[in-house]
Order: structure tokens, then sequence, then C-alpha cells
């Protein structure tokens, strides 16, 4: 067979990180099984679509996963948005489940990347996505790397997502085309995979106590904590990845299957002095394994069953209202009022732009209430399409439309009853719709679709909308009577660009991404300060989450923003810049000559200093003529 080979590219190819190293022999790998298999390079591009009823089935199947990666894929796609990119979720199968953005270019690649479609690696050949799949890794495939010619234009970096005990349920990945910027995609993957696999350890992990543990104490309680579960008699029940690497245990499904794993085999330490130890006690304490290794530990009640609704297991409050309250006079002002209206069966009505944090401002406002216990259950009254909302709001019976559930569905409402209904941008929500919302407002009941029984419900009300309701009513497009049953305390949130508490909330996003020892350079403050934010805190949590992921602990600085960012930044800075005479250029590369004289031109310690690869370093050093 003559095409590329990735084994004769490797030799060529400049001396390689470690885990540049594992991805060029993984590639390797999936290139001899694909030939020893007789994968077709030539297959066409529209083969391997599973029907609509079989789709169906799979996101049946996989409800839960999809609840708990909706979130990490939303914000995914935001911070790669300036790349044209989709970011994809697959069954173990391969078989894409979920997209996100804008997607590649070409047409006949992109009708293989809906959800439906094959990616396993003996349908597709190598590729991200079914080579993820095989080595259980992470991986980059670029360009020719992939088996089939006609992927040959895609960029694709995929990781497999774990549930509890490493079972192998998805992947996590993000495709472009190959001349678009691909620089950290694979590490942002990795954080989001990490955070929905985070999610159904929780959400599906049995135990009764948790040991939570790590070498260094500042990253317990972070994405990268180790987590073990032990019921009463001391059994070791579950254990996340981060967990087993630290215990030295195989990363095997049948860890824990067919065989018992006391709590004394893994601690030095018996299970009866371990609990009289930390019994009533939240703090940190020194734990040694049987190894000799010590680790700083904490541990935590669980709970042993899970009875509430999958709605309710999205992500929890990332902020109290007192974590909210940050010093700006307008956002203060809404705090105060809405606590004099707790627990008052009183609507609220959450106003602002887009990004400017209504939904965290209204869990905010649930796990406040005397509900706090109860589901909190959002829907999004925009990205429903018209002919599914009725049936997300009400639910419906057995047989009630054509494809409905066999048992039936309990619509967002009832799903809702004791908690908080949280129905954002409203105002977008079909005027056809609205009667009947009003009528459960006023009843305390709803009917679900083909049904003529009215079940009671008990919830507290919390909108959202960016628009102008009341221009809305007087068009006529949104109900005079709706908007007056909502609106019982309208909350004005302010724009980023008004707040006069920038520090105080960058300190506040670190604290809710698990990194409040992270450190910001002083050139990057001055420009987030100046920036007029045109996607409000949300484009701000997604710069700094980014941000956290590419320094790596080192302290944020120019080269850990995206080159969109940056763009962006430029732009808005020019009229006034900070610096007349320096461009982010100029302060990068500033960054970079600093660096190289404080470590004597050690090129390795000044990459990891930077947060980039020596590769990449060579390249900018080439170009200032430091190198």
């Amino acid at each position: 067979m003559s095409k590329f080979s990735p084994a004769s590219a490797q030799t060529s190819l400049p001396a390689m990180r470690d885990d540049q190293l594992a991805i060029a022999e993984a590639i390797e790998r999936s290139w001899r099984r694909c030939m020893v298999k007789g994968v077709d390079e030539q297959a066409p591009a529209h083969d391997q679509i599973i029907t609509a009823h079989e789709l169906t089935q799979r996101l049946e199947k996989n409800r839960l996963l999809l609840t708990h990666a909706e979130p990490e894929m939303l914000t995914l796609s935001g911070q790669i948005a300036h790349t044209r990119s989709l970011v994809i979720l697959t069954d173990s199968d391969g078989v894409i489940l979920r997209t996100m953005g804008e997607g590649v270019e070409q047409g006949d690649i992109r009708a293989s990347l809906l959800p439906g479609a094959s990616w396993s690696e003996e349908h597709r050949g190598t590729n991200a996505i079914g080579t993820a799949l095989v080595e259980r890794a992470p991986i980059s495939v670029q360009g020719a790397e992939h088996f089939m010619a006609y992927h040959h234009s895609l960029s694709c970096s995929a990781v497999p997502i774990f549930a509890a005990n490493n079972q192998l349920v998805a992947t996590l990945d993000v495709s472009n085309d190959l001349n678009q910027p691909q620089q950290h995609t694979l590490a942002l993957v990795k954080m989001a995979a990490q955070m929905v696999e985070n999610r159904l350890f929780h959400a599906t992990a049995q135990g009764e106590i948790g040991v939570h543990f790590h070498a260094r104490a500042e990253f317990i309680g972070t994405l990268w904590e180790g987590l073990a579960l032990f019921d009463d008699a001391g059994q070791l029940r579950a254990i996340n990845r981060s967990g087993q690497f630290q215990f030295g245990l195989p990363l095997d499904e049948d860890l824990l299957a067919n065989r018992r794993v006391p709590f004394a085999d893994v601690f030095d330490e018996s299970w009866a002095a371990f609990r009289q130890r930390c019994q009533g006690s939240d703090l940190l304490f020194p734990l040694q394994l049987r190894n000799g290794a010590r680790l700083f530990a904490r541990t935590s009640l669980q709970n042993t069953t899970r009875a509430r609704p999958v709605v309710s297991q999205a992500r929890e409050s990332a902020a109290s209202l007192e974590m909210l309250d940050t010093g700006d006079p307008q956002l203060k002002l809404a705090i105060s009022q809405v606590k004099q209206v707790l627990n008052r069966d009183i609507p609220v009505l959450v106003l602002g732009d887009t990004g400017a944090g209504k939904e965290l401002f209204s869990r905010a406002i649930h796990d406040a209430s005397n509900r706090r216990d109860r589901p909190f259950v959002a829907v999004n009254c925009a990205a429903l399409p018209e002919g599914l909302i009725e049936a997300e709001l009400f639910g419906y019976e057995e047989g009630a439309y054509t494809g409905a559930k066999r048992k039936g569905n309990h619509g967002k409402i009832q799903q809702a009853d004791g908690g908080t209904l949280f129905l954002d941008e409203i105002g977008d929500m079909p005027l056809s719709l609205q009667a009947r919302l009003l009528r459960v407002l006023q009843e305390r009941c709803v009917t679900p679709l083909g049904s003529s029984k009215s079940i009671p419900v008990d919830f507290m009300l919390i909108s959202a909308t960016n628009q102008k309701l009341k221009d809305k009513v007087a068009a006529g497009e949104f109900r005079s009577d709706l908007y007056y049953r909502i609106n019982g305390l309208a909350l004005q949130l302010p724009s980023l660009r008004q707040r006069q508490d920038l520090q105080r909330l960058i300190g506040l996003i670190l604290q809710v991404e698990q990194s409040p020892h992270t450190e910001i350079s002083s050139e990057v403050m001055a420009l987030f300060a100046r920036h007029p934010w045109p996607g409000n805190v949300r484009q701000l949590h997604n710069v700094l989450r980014t941000a956290i992921a590419l320094a790596d602990g080192a302290t944020i600085s120019l080269l850990h923003l995206t080159q969109d960012f940056l763009d962006e930044l430029q732009t808005a800075v020019s009229e006034q810049p900070l610096r007349p005479a320096l461009t982010l250029k100029a302060q990068s590369d500033a960054a970079i000559a600093t660096a190289m004289q404080q470590h004597a031109g050690n090129v390795s310690a000044v990459a990891r200093q930077l947060g980039m690869s020596r590769n990449t370093l060579y390249r900018r050093l080439k170009a200032l003529h430091l190198g």
C-alpha cells in the first residue's frame, strides 16, 4: 500500500515530548490495525450512518451522559469559537450523539460529522475518535495521519471519557479544517472531558464514605483530586481515575468487579482507626499509603441512592449570593432585594445582556431558598425547537405523538415540583405556549400531552431574558398577563463593562475553577481592565478557564490567551493603547526574552514557565534571533 506512513515520518520529526511520542506511536499502531483488517481507504464518506430509530435508542440509552456533557460542550465550544470547530460527543462505539459549533467547510465531510455517523476505527480507519477508543488515551490526528484519504483535510483531537471504575462510555472530540489554528486544542478537550468524568462519577458511583486525597493539599477539591468511595464496612466500592493513578492500581474495568479491596489494603491504617480519627471533621489530615507515600485527605458522606431525577444532577450552583456580592453597587442592590422576597412565593425576573450571569445568579437564588435540597430545573426557551418545547415543558403520556416513549415522560414543570423552575430566554417562548404556561402558573397544575389528568405542582419560578419584554408586549409578541405574572420582582444585572468589581470577580472565577492560587500578570490584568467584554461574564469566565488550563500552574501571561482573544484585545485598546509603542506581540516577545534571562538560556525551564512546547519556543526564539 503506497501511501503516507506515520512510522517513516516519525524519524524526520524533531525531538518530541513524551506525550507527542506516545501519540505518534499510537497512530502507527492504528495504521497497522487498519491494514491488517483491510479497511478501505476510499470508502464513501456517507457510509456507516445509523438510522434515525437507532440514533433515538442510543440517545435514550446515553441520556445521563448527555446531561452531564452538555454544559462542558457549551463551554468548550465557546473557548474555540474562533477556529470554526465542531465539538463532538460520541458513545462508546464511536457513534456521534451530539455536536456543537460551526463545523468544517467541506460539505461531504460535514455530512459525516452529524449525529448518527460512526467514527469507529473499523469504519473510518485511523481517526481521533476511533483510535482514542481503541487506545483508551487522548490523541490528535492531523491531516494525512488519517487513514482515509478524504479525511486529510481534517484536524481532530479526541479524549476518551470513563465512568466509575474505568467503564469507557464516550469520547469528546474537536474537529476542524486543517488550516485553522490548532494550538492547545487537545489540552482544552482533556480538561472538558475530565469535567464530564467527574460529573458522571458523582452521579453514578456508589459508596457511603468518600475519601478525597492528593499528594498536594491544594489539589484537594479540584479536578485532579483522587476520590475513593467505601461502604460502611470499609470495602472500596468505587474510585476515580486520578485516585487509581495515585494508588498505582491497574486501569481496567474489572478492578472491583470480582475482588474485594478493603481500606487497609490501600492505606497504612485500619478502617476502624480511620473512622475514629476523622469522624465529624471536614478538615484536611495526613494519610499514608501502604507503599509509604504520604497524602493529604478529607472525608465526606456520600448519597447511597440516586433517587433525584437526572435533570437535577446537572451542574450545581458554583456560587452563593454572598460569593456573588463582589462589590459592584448595582449587583449588591439586586442581591439585597432578592433576599427580601426569598421564600415568599414571589416570581423573580432576571434581566441582563447575554453572558451577564443570569443562570448563575438564578441558581444562587435557588440555593439560598428553603428549596435548596430539591431540583433546580433549567429550560432554555430559545434552544428548544418549537415542536418540542411543549412536550419538554408539560410532559406527555404514552402514545401522545409518533415517537413518544413507551411510558410517557415527565415534563420539566413536573420535574421541578418542590424545587425551582428556571425559564431562561423566556422572551423567546412561542406565543402559542404562553397561554398554557399562564394557566399552570395560575392553577399550579400541569396536564401532560395526551392526558386529561391534572397533576398538582409546587415550585419557585425564576425567569430570565435579555430582551425588553415591555416592547414585546406592546408589539403583541408576548402576553401582557403572562408578563405581569412572571414579573413579581425584576432584577437588572449589569453588563461586565459597567461593573466596578473586575478584580474581585476574577478572584471569584478562579475560586470557582478551583484554581484560587493562580496568578495573573500585570500586563494581562491591565488589558482586562480596558476591554469592553462584549460577551460579558461568560466571556471572561471562558477566557480565564482556558488560560488556567494552558498556564498549567504558571502565572497567566499573554502567551496563555488565545489568538482570537488577543486580536479582540488589540482592537479594543487600539484607540487608547495602554503602552502606545508596545503591541501585544511585543509584550509577548518581551516576556520570552525576560524568561530567557531569568533561566540563563535554559529552554526547557523557559517553556515550562511560559506554558508552551519546546518546539514552539524554538520557533519564537529563532524569530527573535535569540535561539
